[in-house]
């Protein structure tokens, strides 16, 4: 049986499993569900300016006995780390997101790639509400359904020759990029740049919003600042944040994240608070 160091080992009893005796995609799917299901993606450390360490024993420490979650280079660093020590082979890879846009991006977001008997995957644990569910083969144009969302990979030549992917989701009959990414050599330290730029700059999107969401097969939860959005087999709904009070229950009824209510209020008057006077001048 495999020997993980305690904050592998915790991280995955805390999701309910066991080391497989064989390596197979069905404990990558069940690993990947129930962690996108648990652990929500989230930017509360990062508005709320703490220490945002990418060790093992601080990832583990903060998504098993905080129950904080985080964003992608938390999310996946801790899911790369446990299949590697289970001994699946995989691959880190950095990618640009591009949510539709024709953008020069950086990049800042961490994914995995899994090869298992012959077969690449692609392996997202944190990437939010439109992220995937379930391990998504690396084949170029093929339609694949994970939970209530469909997904394809598109591959195409850049300008300097490079060949380049990009993930897809089926959004009003339409394909929606969300990122790119091609097959270079990354690392660590790789990682600590887009790290450093997602959670310090000026203009990165987790400095400017306040953002959680988790997802099952049957529900997606996506809060982003005074929205709350619920879509639950093809039915959507959007709730409306209008108080501190409204923000500190969603947080610790819906993504099992408890603040004290001066915390809440600090949030809602930064991030909600503006955003609604905003939308009451447009209305009057």
């Amino acid at each position: 049986m495999t020997k993980l160091v305690p904050a592998l080992q915790d991280y995955l009893t805390d999701l309910g499993l066991t080391p497989p005796n064989i390596l197979s995609l069905e404990f990558v799917q069940q690993l990947q569900g129930r962690h996108v299901a648990r652990h929500s993606f989230n930017s509360l450390s990062v508005v709320l300016g703490e220490a945002l360490p990418l060790d093992i024993a601080s990832l583990s420490h903060k998504f098993v006995n905080r129950e904080l979650g985080g964003y992608c280079f938390e999310h996946n660093k801790l899911t790369f780390e446990l299949l590697k020590a289970l001994g699946y082979e995989v691959q880190l890879v950095l990618a640009r997101v591009l949510n539709n846009r024709d953008i020069s991006a950086p990049r800042t977001h961490r994914v995995t790639l899994l090869t298992l008997d012959g077969m690449r995957y692609l392996i997202d644990t944190g990437f939010g509400g439109n992220g995937p569910i379930a391990p998504l083969q690396l084949t170029p144009n093929l339609r694949q359904t994970a939970g209530q969302d469909c997904y394809q990979i598109a591959t195409y030549e850049t300008a300097y020759g490079m060949r380049e992917y990009a993930l897809q989701i089926e959004q009003e009959q339409a394909l929606f990029t969300l990122y790119c990414f091609d097959l270079a050599s990354y690392s660590d330290a790789d990682c600590e740049l887009g790290h450093f730029y997602s959670h310090k700059h000026a203009s990165a999107v987790f400095v400017n919003n306040l953002i959680a969401s988790l997802k099952t097969p049957q529900r997606t939860v996506f809060l982003q600042n005074e929205r709350l959005k619920i879509t639950t087999q093809g039915d959507m709904q959007i709730q409306r944040i209008d108080s501190a009070e409204a923000l500190q229950r969603v947080l610790a009824e819906i993504f099992s994240i408890a603040l004290e209510f001066v915390v809440a209020e600090h949030l809602f008057d930064r991030f909600i608070s503006p955003k609604l006077a905003a939308e009451n001048r447009l209305e009057s």
